[in-house]
């Protein structure tokens, strides 16, 4: 599992930190250090320290060096986000916006990243810009916050995001061809070749009416993509071929942007 570094690094630090300095100890087989820093971390979280319920808590998640029980180990997340562990909150966060480990729940993901955000977490203000770009049980589709949100992150891939919804937004009120335009060009200073940042830019010159331009530039995204190494951007070939023929047919280009 992905925690299982930091549970190890972490169990570490805590014993450190916990044990007395001594000049003359007797090597310890790995098992009892292990089993002495688990039972630290059990002691610590009995006592209310939100740290030790987020470390416990990933434990039982992903059973590592505990019996898992996915339920008790969401509960401890629980306890250590209600106490501003911003750990547990983004792992409470991350599971119930991805789904995997546990049932998707957007409007929790959403509560917890939002409070992430508040405090200016780069990560939080991403992942919302997703979950208000696609919506769903709990949470209504917001293309407004979603812009908001991938603007507030400021990173390539989230103004990339931003274009895309500027210009293929179902609702009018959030659709800015002109702004569109402007930040994937700007985008695409920095990478030319980029098929994706090409794509955005297509579809934001079919936004403003250019179906010239936008074909063109659509050709140009396929070419770049057929040349790209990234094989999961290649499984897109079908999508951007469509979206020519949209253009050439002066249709522009909508969508809900899929919660991947």
């Amino acid at each position: 599992m992905r925690y299982s570094a930091l549970i190890y690094c972490a169990l570490g630090s805590v014993l450190m930190l916990s044990m007395p300095a001594s000049a003359f100890r007797l090597p310890q087989p790995q098992q009892e250090v292990v089993a002495g820093r688990v039972a630290l971390i059990q002691f610590n979280a009995d006592r209310g320290d939100a740290q030790s319920q987020y470390l416990l808590g990933l434990m039982y998640i992903s059973g590592r060096y505990m019996s898992k029980d996915i339920d008790k180990g969401m509960g401890l997340l629980r306890q250590a986000a209600d106490a501003n562990d911003a750990d547990a909150q983004r792992a409470l966060a991350d599971l119930t916006f991805e789904g995997r480990i546990v049932a998707r729940n957007l409007s929790t993901a959403e509560h917890w990243y939002r409070k992430l955000a508040d405090t200016g977490d780069h990560w939080a203000k991403f992942r919302l810009g997703f979950v208000y770009a696609a919506g769903g049980t709990g949470v209504a589709r917001d293309c407004g916050k979603a812009v908001h949100y991938f603007s507030d992150a400021g990173d390539k891939v989230s103004m990339g995001n931003v274009a895309w919804i500027l210009a293929t937004c179902p609702e009018q009120q959030f659709r800015d061809g002109e702004r569109a335009v402007a930040l994937a060009t700007e985008l695409l200073k920095a990478n030319e070749a980029d098929p994706t940042f090409l794509d955005n830019l297509a579809a934001a010159y079919a936004e403003m009416g250019d179906f010239v331009s936008a074909v063109a530039t659509q050709k140009q995204a396929l070419v770049q993509l057929e040349l790209s190494a990234n094989h999961q951007l290649k499984n897109k070939e079908d999508e951007f071929r469509q979206r020519l023929e949209d253009y050439r047919n002066h249709k522009p280009y909508r969508e809900i942007l899929p919660l991947e």
